[in-house]
């Protein structure tokens, strides 16, 4: 498990973006980054959380059972 004093907390945000907008370009241009940035972002929170949490889909991307759980919190 991951120590919370560790975490950087600007993934949430990326996390959110991504969940409200279904997708990494729309995310990155809501949160004025780069796709590349987000990307790298995302694979961070998977590693991090061990779970895909997005899956990319013919209308964007999907969230994860596990995605899902994680923004009830």
């Amino acid at each position: 498990m991951t120590n919370v004093h560790n975490v950087d907390l600007n993934l949430i945000r990326v996390f959110n973006a991504i969940l409200d907008e279904r997708g990494v370009t729309k995310a990155a241009d809501r949160l004025h980054l780069t796709q590349s940035a987000i990307s790298h972002a995302l694979a961070k929170l998977r590693e991090m959380l061990g779970d895909e949490l997005f899956i990319r889909g013919p209308n964007g991307m999907h969230p994860t059972p596990r995605a899902l759980e994680l923004a009830q919190s």
